[in-house]
């Protein structure tokens, strides 16, 4: 998803005396115009237009101002270095005629710069740098500025709390100060960040607050940035069907940006071509033959333009195809994903089934050894020890009979140990973390894996129900480690929070790669996820090739 980076450019309000200092001044705010529409081409050409007239007359304010909004306007379109190249060349014109305002909000888009580069040490480091000023002249339009953008670094480190705090307080300071595009921006920014806490409904409100901002002001760009947000969030909602309009308007603005962009070429082109005309008609009435050579030169020039905007505008036709291809194949796959995710939920569901018919076997089997065939080696130990007890110690029968005595209770015990082993036996008698610590040193005696046991108070917390599927959840897991991971330790945490349980098992074994795992999942990992749907739960996987595996999972709980 694409961050958002705030860009305002202000400038000191000096008092323009001349008709083309005036003109100058509204150039360039024509200029700053036509980047809010995302006119970038003839944002270009109106910066230009005033550095070429700032040169002509000498004046290196308006020549910082041009190459400010040059750096802006590539800010825009995520060219970081060629803004950097433009802010710098502000900074060296700025401190030549000593304007340290100026300077100053060329060193805040070096910080934007790196922004964008992700190098956000350094820009924070420029934002300190440039807030100082900014304080002492009490400049409330940098400082909101400045806060939008510290929004935005948050959000670029991932700190969601921090990125919705700041950008909030920044909408409060730019709707005072009438800047609603940056209004609209923080709202987006908000959006973004409470989708990112799957927070939806909170996104929703923000991302539609942010469109009908951009939709009143016809910044086409950030409406179309807002309506694959709010595609986003409908898709995580299940609501595709209105996923799919919103990306469907996403693309009409798209379609409607570029569009602009063309008729905006073609007027430049246009008034080129008028302006060419008009000085050649002028030339001619004073020299002919010059005119000619002139004339020769400008059909020259304009026909190179016309080509060359020909074969601009065949490249982009071409791009634009293939990113409607590449639209295309990516709206596919995510069809598939969902026929996928729909085919898996209906397996888990069979699974469960499954399982629970596994669990009643497992009891009514360990019930038929206990009760059953246990009082049938009792009953035959009963008449064995009567038959020992009428033979003489000194009869060779005697001793045999004693041997076939302690065969019995090898058997005896044996149907007990299957019994308990089905039923949990240690779970059943004691609950569940006396279980896992007899099945942590069962493990640990073969000497093949060391596993650690961590839990706090657990008591009558959990049902019976979910202890025997955490427990067979644990089981699962550590026999996945034992056959795959190679693992020399392993540990296992249980912990309780206000309103679920955590369980945590992890390893140091070699991991694995959760992509491929992903393509390819297992009947275990499918076990797994059945379980862990049964008990209303989530669960995270977190593994690296080399990098051991940590398996969490959360199982939901009633504190009443």
């Amino acid at each position: 998803m694409k961050v958002i980076i705030t860009v305002i450019i202000f400038f000191s309000q000096i008092p323009l005396f001349s008709q083309v200092l005036n003109d100058l001044e509204n150039l360039r705010k024509q200029g700053e115009k036509y980047r809010a529409e995302s006119k970038y081409d003839s944002a270009l050409i109106a910066f230009r237009q005033v550095n070429d007239l700032a040169e002509e007359m000498n004046n290196v304010e308006f020549q910082v101002r041009s190459a400010i909004g040059v750096a802006a306007v590539f800010i825009e379109l995520g060219q970081s270095d060629f803004a950097r190249t433009y802010y710098l060349k502000a900074i060296k014109l700025s401190q030549s005629i000593d304007n340290g305002r100026l300077e100053n909000n060329a060193w805040y888009g070096i910080g934007v710069t790196h922004q964008i580069e992700e190098n956000l040490d350094s820009a924070l480091f420029y934002y300190n740098k440039t807030k100082v000023l900014f304080d002492e002249e009490k400049n409330k339009e940098m400082v909101a500025s400045l806060l939008s953008n510290i929004g935005s670094l948050h959000y670029l480190k991932e700190e969601y709390d921090l990125a919705i705090a700041k950008s909030y307080e920044s909408s409060i300071q730019n709707k005072e100060l009438n800047n609603f595009r940056v209004v609209g921006l923080d709202y987006r920014r908000i959006g973004m960040s409470f989708f990112k806490l799957n927070n939806l409904d909170s996104a929703k409100v923000y991302a539609n607050l942010a469109y009908e901002i951009a939709d009143s002001l016809k910044y086409l760009d950030d409406a179309r940035e807002v309506l694959t947000l709010l595609s986003e969030i409908a898709r995580s909602e299940g609501e595709f069907e209105e996923a799919a309009r919103y990306t469907d308007s996403s693309d009409s603005l798209a379609k409607v940006i570029y569009v602009n962009g063309k008729n905006d070429e073609i007027l430049e082109l246009k008034a080129q071509v008028m302006t060419a005309s008009l000085a050649l008609e002028s030339e001619r009435q004073k020299n002919l033959a010059l005119q000619q050579r002139k004339y020769k030169t400008i059909i020259l020039v304009v026909s190179i333009t016309l080509v060359v905007a020909a074969l601009i505008m065949i490249y982009v036709i071409n791009q634009r195809r293939k990113n409607i291809k590449t639209l295309a194949e990516k709206n596919e796959e995510i069809n598939k994903q969902q026929i996928d995710e729909l085919l898996q939920k209906q397996e888990i569901t069979s699974l469960q089934g499954v399982l629970e018919g596994q669990e009643t076997e497992r009891r009514r089997i360990a019930i038929d050894l206990h009760d059953r065939l246990g009082g049938i080696l009792s009953m035959v130990k009963l008449h064995f020890s009567v038959v020992t007890e009428s033979l003489s110690k000194d009869d060779q029968a005697h001793a045999k009979f004693m041997k076939a005595s302690d065969l019995l209770d090898q058997a005896t015990g044996e149907v007990r140990s299957i019994s308990h082993n089905l039923m949990s036996g240690v779970l059943t008698k004691f609950g569940l973390v006396p279980a896992l610590e007899d099945l942590k040193d069962k493990i640990s005696q073969t000497g093949k894996l060391k596993v650690s046991l961590y839990s706090n108070d657990l008591n009558n917390v959990l049902t019976a129900e979910q202890e025997l599927q955490l427990y067979r959840i644990v089981q699962e897991l550590i026999s996945n480690i034992l056959k795959h991971s190679h693992a020399k330790e392993a540990n296992i945490q249980l912990t309780k929070g206000e309103d679920s349980v955590n369980l945590i098992v992890e390893d140091d074994g070699v991991g694995f790669d959760l992509k491929e795992v992903n393509k390819k999942t297992g009947i275990g990992l499918i076990n797994l996820k059945a379980r862990v749907s049964k008990l209303n739960g989530n669960f995270h996987i977190d593994s690296g090739r080399g990098a051991g595996t940590t398996i969490s999972i959360d199982i939901p709980i009633n504190n009443d």
